[in-house]
């Protein structure tokens, strides 16, 4: 059965006994790797996955708790000796930044024997990744750098995963729930949602009047994850319909369900 495994689940902050964002999904046939925060490739040796085998990875946006894994993972498969091209799905704007790093670290595409295929969200509305369809809906997390320095760069996404056997959204981060209206528009059966960059009521009241079965929180601020008891119990009174669960690292979900 396909699962979701999520390898870190802490804020943008370091916090002890947390690493940093990370999904692995696992369809049967194809794994990706959602976001790379550090440090995800010792998590997927961990749970016996080799970094060398990920079919694909996708980056929501250019924080480092989102990307600082990355290096670690392609460098893993360099080691061991990859030949399939690898390829990377992101924000347009991460893309030569993101060749200069790993070529600064000696494993950019001139030292790799295998390809590092990057494709910009902003190409398509849905993009083929493996064998499921994602779906990249712009958020507003990095409203604020684009208040400041202007809107040519600064894109953060969540995504909305299809497969023929089920469905699900990330939020990646956002800045207020109103940012999930369209990935949610048809509900599913899987919402992973951050709390670290809205209000908890807030992001339930929104999620009220939304289909949601599994709803995981993940991403607390420190604040919340310290109260994160009296926050699940207005969750599950808020939204009585809807599974309810505190995301751990490692935690494995089942997915099924279309």
């Amino acid at each position: 059965m396909a699962s979701l495994t999520l390898l870190g689940t802490a804020p943008g902050y370091p916090t002890a006994n947390k690493n940093h964002t990370g999904l692995l999904l696992d369809t049967g046939r194809q794994k990706i790797l959602i976001d790379a925060g550090e440090p995800s490739a010792r998590t997927l040796i961990e749970i016996g996955v080799d970094p060398a085998d990920l079919d694909a990875i996708v980056i929501t946006h250019g924080h480092s708790d989102h990307t600082a894994g990355l290096p670690m993972i392609i460098q893993a498969a360099w080691i061991v000796g990859r030949q399939a091209s690898l390829p990377i799905f992101l924000p347009a704007e991460l893309i030569h930044p993101l060749r200069n790093w790993l070529s600064a670290s000696y494993i950019g595409p001139d030292f790799l024997p295998f390809e590092l295929r990057f494709h910009a969200w902003e190409d398509g509305p849905v993009h083929s990744v493996g064998d499921c369809d994602f779906t990249p809906t712009p958020t507003t997390h990095l409203q604020a750098l684009v208040d400041r320095f202007g809107n040519g760069r600064f894109h953060a996404f969540s995504l909305g995963i299809r497969h023929s056997d089920f469905r699900f959204v990330f939020s990646g981060d956002i800045g207020t729930p109103a940012d999930l209206a369209k990935p949610l528009k048809a509900g599913t059966d899987l919402l992973v949602c951050e709390i670290a960059h809205v209000e908890p009521q807030a992001l339930f009241d929104f999620l009220s009047s939304r289909k949601v079965t599994r709803l995981i929180l993940t991403h607390a601020s420190p604040e919340i994850a310290a109260e994160i008891d009296t926050v699940l119990t207005v969750a599950r009174k808020s939204l009585c319909q809807t599974e309810v669960l505190y995301a751990a690292d490692k935690m494995k979900l089942e997915l099924q369900g279309a």
